[in-house]
């Protein structure tokens, strides 16, 4: 019985690079037996992604003029530093938003509220002229299906914003779990710091 360098047969079929056809060729053994062994061994072609991911970088990092590389020379830190602080203020900048937006919908509900108080609503008729006319209902409940609506969206933003909806036991970003105060002083420090270094 042939002797096969299973370690390396495995090691080519997590790569994801061969058919069962061609580690076949490359190390010998038939398909039939190579693909039993890994479902006996429950071998997964875990690698292929990063393969073609590591093999995309490669390509572009060489098409690239040397400041661009220089840039992706820099290490994981400071680039996950760089991202963090960017994300950070895209993350402000819509904690902002989403504040004006519950400011407009409590509006739009104190105004609809007003508007049920009195029981009227002013319409411009075909004439130009506006009158007063009683509340429709259907027009009460539009209101109020585009007034929940918009105050379920942005809550639903809100949540995910300051992570509140994070499943539990899965690390939130730190950037999430700060308040704006908090978020406004670390970006003016990133900021600093990377002047500082620049």
């Amino acid at each position: 019985m042939a002797r096969y360098d299973w370690e390396a047969i495995r090691a080519d079929f997590r790569t994801g690079r061969y058919s069962l056809q061609q580690l076949s060729d490359r190390h010998g053994p038939n398909k039939s037996t190579i693909s039993k062994k890994a479902d006996k061994e429950a071998w997964e072609k875990d690698l292929s992604d990063a393969v073609r991911q590591r093999t995309r970088e490669k390509v572009s990092r060489a098409q690239l003029d040397p400041a661009a590389r220089e840039v992706l020379d820099k290490s994981d830190e400071e680039l996950v530093e760089e991202a963090a602080s960017q994300n950070a203020a895209i993350v402000h900048g819509h904690r902002r938003h989403l504040e004006r937006y519950r400011r407009l919908v409590g509006r739009y509900a104190d105004l609809l509220e007003g508007q049920l108080e009195r029981g009227m609503i002013a319409v411009q008729l075909k004439s130009g002229d506006v009158a007063e006319v009683d509340l429709p209902l259907d027009y009460v409940g539009k209101s109020m299906a585009a007034g929940t609506q918009a105050l379920e969206r942005v809550v639903k933003l809100e949540r995910q914003s300051y992570g509140m909806d994070e499943p539990a036991g899965e690390e939130v970003p730190e950037e999430r779990r700060l308040s704006d105060e908090e978020l406004r002083n670390r970006i003016a420090e990133l900021e600093a710091k990377r002047k500082v270094e620049a």
